[in-house]
Order: C-alpha cells, then structure tokens, then sequence
C-alpha cells in the first residue's frame, strides 16, 4: 500500500470513495452524548475492519495490546479468585483447625456458609456504582488501588479471633472486589474488536482460575507453617497471601493500561489504528459518560437481562466447586491432601474446552451461542455424575467433575464475550458488564449457600439440583437468544431496523 494511503487510514481517514459510507461521532461536552460531525470518518460498518491497513502491523500492535494488558489483569484477577474461595483450604487444612479457632465446624450450623455468603453482598451492590468510579479515575488508578486495599483486608483475616470477625473482613473484601471484574472486563472490550474478544476473555479468565487452583496446593504449603511464631496454618496463609496481593496492586499501579484514547504506551498513529478498527467494527471507539439516565434506559432493555441470568447460573456452578471441591473429594474417599491434588487438574482441563470454545466463537459466524449450549450441557450432565454416580464408581465421578469444571469455567468467558459483541457504546458496554457480573455474585451466593453440611452425606441434593435447575434455563436461554438475533438481523437486512442504533450493526449468534 502506498504510504500517502497508509497515513490517511492511521489518522482515521478513508480514501474519498469510502466516505458516503461512514459516519462519525463525537462527544458533546455540554450533555455528553454522542454526536455525529459531517465530513470526518470513522466507521465503516459492514466492512472489513483491517482494510487498507498493514497486516503486519495490526499485528504488531495487537501483540504489544495483549503483552501491556492481558497479563496484568489475569495477575490482578487470579488474586482475586484465590482470595475470595481460599476458605476452603484455610477449613480443610491443619486437619481443620480453622473450624475449632473460629467456632465453624458445627455439624448442622451455618457459619461458614455465613463467612462465605457476606463477600457477595456487598460486592454485588457496589458492581454498577464502581463503573462510575472506573470511568471517572481511570482503570489503573481505581483498580490498581482497589487490589491493594483488599490485599490489606486479607492481611487483617491472619489475625481474626473468631468467624464473626472473618465475616465483617470478607465484606470490606466484597466491597474492594466488586471493582475488578466488571473494570476489567469492560476494559478488555474497550481494547479488542468482537473477532478478537472471545479468545482473549477466555485466556483472562480460565488462566486465572488455573491460577486459582494451584494456588490451594501452595495456600495448603502455606498452612505447614502452623505453630509457627504462635499462627496457626491458615492464619499464615492469609497473611502471605495479603502480602501478595499487595505487591500485585502496586505493580498494577504502575504497569496497568487505561483506555486507547488514554494509552501512553502507544504511538499516536498506533492509537489512530487502535481506534479505526473499533470504528470500523462497532462504532463506539470514543468514549461515552455513564449516567444515572442512561442506566435506566439500558435498564429497560431485555437483552442485558438474559445474559445476566445466564451468566448467574454458570457461576453458581463455578463457585460451588471453588468452595466446596475439597469437600466432595473427601466425601468421595480421598483424605485432606488429595484432596487439595486432585481438584487442581480439572482447571488445567478447562483451558481445553475454553480455548477450543472461544477460538470458534471468535472465528466461525454462527458459534457463540453453540458454544454456550455445548458448555451448558457439560455443566449439567457433569453434575450429575459427580453428584449421582454410586459411591464406588470415583472414576466416573471424577470424570463428572472435569466435565462440570470444564463447561463451567469455560461458559463464564464465554458469555461475557457474547454480551460484549451484542452491544455498544462504551457507556452501556459498562453498565452491562456491571449488571451481569454482579449476578455472577448471586451465582456466587447460591454456590456458597446451597451445599448444606448436613447433605454432605446424601450428595448435597440442595445445591446439585440447584446447578442443574439454573443450567438447564442458561441452556434455554441460549436458544431464545440466538433466535432472537438471527430474527433481528433478518429485519435489519431487509431495511426495517437499525440495530444498537447504528446502521450495518449485526448480533453475533
């Protein structure tokens, strides 16, 4: 390509042929909306977004986004999983001695379930209120600070003398978190057009949750320090972990990303093609105030909704194993140490079905809801056969759990993504990132309620019913939804929509 044509599309400029076909946008500064500005064009829906660019150097700067961005905040997000589910290491460990210390291991109570419940309530609550704090602040500065203000409430947990004091600390933990993953998922999809995001949500969120895992067998480590200095074991692995939560946020402090139009280590032209692609893709590169108004009218939309249901029922799936696989592998014949094992390599399966799921999601028009429903099916028939196999049958129960891992550490990206490419604009991208991981919360509090002590013994009828129930809706909405958005881009083919109010705009199914 000529270079004079090369520069005209690295400053957002189209060849004249092309201009009929574009439109741009900008943001007023007196209202904050969007506003279209004749003669300067930066999309071109419908078309390919690479078109006159170097191949070359899209990929270059694509490799250089994911190098800045990517492992910064699987680091931040694997901190977060190991913080929140280490209770189950910290319980099982030290031949259970945190029960003794902290008066939860009563055959019928319900503390430790208490403990583990309260991390969701506020980390719901504050889901939508952190993305006004994240648009304001900017993603380095309010989530880097956030990972070190819990990682100093963890350090706190080393020190508590009994499960009412754990439970107000794993609040203030709820309260912190509830910023990073809607903060990171909405800032993952401010950076990748639709073609690139499945695969990219997928390495971001099942390489964290691989993190997680393993971090119970270094968590167990931890605790052989019990005894030492007059700490118990998991006292000790609270407050190793606080210390490196800590040195996770502070790294985040200086090394995390922002936005594109806010991203210092790109040159100006490599912004420009950052931008353009974006532009050609979804038409919202530029950056859109969230208010309370636009909430409400987003709010009012069903899609969000469904994908916020959807994603309840995955994660309901996902935190019962977090929080309870240590004890359904005891339950199975295994003793404290296998147990800690064995419920690491069924993380290290789900990078296989993530992996394989999101690349065809990304690359073959058509699969992202295919994908769901494959994974949705996994939950459910996994479920049942760690749940309902016959005792003596462990190999096929432990088939059940890779299965039920798998699908459901695979499912999470996986939705997220597909909400991601059925929308825009930045300001509903991060009100809808907000809605559905905040549900991800109530999946997290159903996860963590509904295997009651007292079933340990029956299966944990409850809570396996429970994931059955809520996967079999996932896996109907699935089908509602690809529906629905076939339906949508048929009427907009044949001229009678416009869909996400920009024309050329069209739902991934």
């Amino acid at each position: 390509m000529a270079t004079t044509e090369k520069n005209h599309y690295a400053n957002g400029i189209a060849p004249a042929d092309e201009k009929e076909q574009w439109g741009t946008r900008a943001i007023s500064h007196e209202s904050g909306e969007e506003q279209a500005i004749k003669g300067e064009p930066t999309q071109l829906l419908g078309h390919d977004i690479d078109a006159g660019l170097d191949p070359a150097e899209v990929k270059r700067i694509t490799r250089k986004i994911d190098f800045r961005l990517i492992p910064m905040l699987i680091a931040m997000y694997s901190i977060s999983l190991i913080d929140r589910t280490n209770l189950a290491v910290a319980r099982t460990a030290n031949e259970n001695q945190f029960d003794k210390d902290l008066g939860t291991g009563k055959p019928n109570g319900m503390e430790y379930n208490i403990v583990t419940l309260v991390f969701f309530v506020p980390y719901i609550v504050f889901e939508l209120p952190s993305q006004f704090g994240l648009k304001k602040f900017g993603a380095r500065l309010w989530l880097g600070s956030a990972v070190t203000l819990w990682g100093f409430v963890m350090l706190g947990m080393g020190f508590v003398k009994n499960w009412q004091s754990l439970a107000a600390l794993r609040a203030i933990l709820g309260f912190f978190e509830s910023a990073l993953f809607p903060g990171a998922a909405f800032l993952i999809s401010c950076w990748y057009p639709r073609r690139e995001l499945a695969v990219r949500n997928v390495i971001f969120y099942i390489t964290s949750a691989v993190a997680g895992s393993f971090a119970k067998l270094l968590g167990f480590g931890f605790s052989q320090a019990n005894g030492t200095a007059g700490l118990a074991g998991w006292q000790w692995m609270f407050i190793i972990y606080g210390i490196i939560t800590v040195i996770i946020g502070a790294a985040a402090l200086i090394w995390l990303v922002d936005i594109p139009t806010k991203a210092v280590f790109l040159t100006e032209e490599e912004r420009e093609i950052v931008q353009l692609r974006l532009e050609r893709d979804r038409a919202d590169s530029i950056p859109d105030s969230l208010t309370w108004a636009k909430v409400g009218k987003y709010a009012l939309d069903p899609l969000p909704w469904l994908f916020a249901l959807s994603f309840m029922s995955v994660t309901t799936s996902a935190y019962a194993l977090s929080f309870f696989l240590p004890r359904l592998l005891t339950n199975m014949g295994f003793n404290n140490v296998e147990s800690m094992v064995l419920g690491t390599p069924a993380y290290f399966w789900a990078i296989v079905p993530g992996f394989v799921c999101g690349r065809i999601a990304d690359r073959i028009p058509g699969t992202r809801g295919a994908a769901v429903l494959f994974n949705s099916a996994c939950i459910i028939a996994g479920t049942a056969m760690y749940s309902r196999l016959p005792m003596g049958m462990k190999a096929a129960r432990m088939a059940g759990i890779f299965i039920a891992c798998g699908g459901g550490n695979a499912n999470v990206p996986l939705i997220i993504s597909w909400q991601a490419v059925s929308i825009r604009s930045q300001s509903k991208r991060a009100f809808c990132s907000a809605l559905t991981i905040a549900f991800g919360g109530i999946g997290g509090i159903l996860g963590s309620t509904l295997f009651f002590n007292k079933e340990a013994k029956i299966g944990y009828p409850t809570g396996v019913y429970t994931i059955i129930g809520l996967n079999s809706m996932a896996f109907v909405f699935a089908i509602i939804l690809i529906l629905w958005f076939r339906w949508k881009n048929s009427r907009a083919d044949r001229g009678l929509m416009i869909i996400e109010g920009v024309e050329g705009f069209r739902l991934q199914w």
